[in-house]
């Protein structure tokens, strides 16, 4: 990797905010030769000095011990796509988000896969056509994810939930607003700001956060914190945060990563031609090390690497999913998590609750976010 200072004379685009310092530049350099169809989530474990991370349509799970060589690393297969991976507290193993729920995988060694116990269903799963995607733990223990809706670059609709994962199994939607695909998800040092951008609409916002399990509406004082300029290609995907709170962000379809400041200004860009960025963690036993995730393309999908310059803030340890006993599943979950449908559709919830008092299977039903497919069988 490289760095050095340079800056352009012309003035940048109005809605490009650049740091009154000159931007980094770094240069990305292949590391793992995975040839992942769809990388994503890469997360670092202190504990264990091992880099994991998923292929979401590959149906995989990989994992490099960094006291070994690159071409070492493994995985295991999954039995559905895979939205993002998690540490769980105390090196008890991982939490994985596939398409059909949260399962904790118990630790495991390369190619063998450790046992499973699924703790919540994916709640969308019966009303909509969508998977968990982006996720992360926030700093007391809990696992927000997004969702990802198949049919967005068809439909273009904003149909996606925002939950909380509680250590219980509980899961809790935390913010009205529907998304098609969720991304950028992250906490600043201190746990109180969340990070989140629907990619298709490039920007990326920042909320107060509540860790208060109580709160029922734990995000709010929503505002704009970077949207990516006119001038930039790329779309906002996985991101996360450094130690003094700088936001790396993955931007798919731009061939780089770049860094904001707190105050939401370019401060650092990584360029990695060829590659498409899907996400990006800061790991190793000293925090000072890029890991970025790709996309199938002429790279085929492997994993990138940057060591940060001294000057350049650390990387913060992983959170990790705290340790409950997962409640009791109701077949309510998506309005005992408070999903309200867009009010463009009318109710979804309402709807099926006219057709099966009608006797009719509404699981026999195809799965679609439009009312007027319900309209049929009415």
């Amino acid at each position: 990797s490289s760095s050095s200072s340079s800056s352009s004379s012309s003035s940048p685009p109005k809605k490009a905010k650049v740091s009154r310092l000159a931007v980094v530049r770094l240069d990305g350099e292949e590391l793992i030769p995975c040839r992942n169809d769809l990388g994503e989530s890469p997360v670092y474990s202190q504990r264990e000095n091992r880099l994991y991370w998923v292929d979401i349509t590959g149906k995989k799970l990989w994992m490099w011990n960094l006291d070994q060589e690159p071409q070492t690393a493994a995985h295991i297969s999954l039995p559905s796509m895979v939205g993002c991976v998690s540490l769980r507290e105390n090196g008890k193993g991982l939490l994985l988000a596939l398409q059909d729920g949260f399962h904790k995988l118990s630790p495991m060694t390369p190619n063998t896969a450790g046992s499973s116990e699924k703790i919540a269903d994916w709640i969308e799963l019966k009303y909509f056509d969508t998977r968990p995607n982006d996720g992360r733990v926030d700093r007391n223990g809990n696992l927000i994810v997004g969702s990802y809706n198949f049919q967005h670059r068809q439909d273009g609709e904003e149909i996606g939930g925002l939950y909380r994962l509680r250590p219980d199994g509980t899961l809790q939607m935390i913010l009205d607003e529907k998304h098609r695909v969720s991304n950028c998800i992250s906490f600043t040092p201190d746990g109180k700001k969340m990070f989140f951008a629907d990619t298709p609409t490039r920007r990326i916002f920042q909320f107060d956060y509540d860790p208060n399990l109580n709160n029922p509406q734990p995000l709010s004082n929503k505002k704009l914190f970077y949207e990516i300029p006119s001038d930039m290609s790329g779309m906002p995907d996985g991101a996360n945060t450094d130690s003094e709170g700088g936001l790396w962000v993955a931007l798919t379809g731009g061939e780089k990563v770049i860094r904001l400041s707190p105050d939401g200004e370019l401060s650092a860009v990584v360029s990695l031609p060829g590659a498409n960025p899907t996400s990006v963690t800061i790991g190793g036993p000293r925090l000072d090390t890029l890991f970025i995730t790709t996309r199938k393309g002429p790279d085929g999908g492997n994993m990138y690497t940057a060591i940060l310059p001294p000057f350049l803030p650390r990387g913060l340890p992983e959170p990790e999913f705290k340790e409950e006993e997962p409640k009791r599943r109701t077949e309510n979950a998506l309005s005992d998590a408070g999903y309200k449908a867009p009010r463009k559709y009318g109710s979804t919830l309402e709807d099926r609750q006219v057709l099966e008092s009608r006797g009719i299977d509404v699981d026999e039903i195809p799965r679609h976010n439009h009312e007027s497919e319900f309209r049929k069988y009415k």
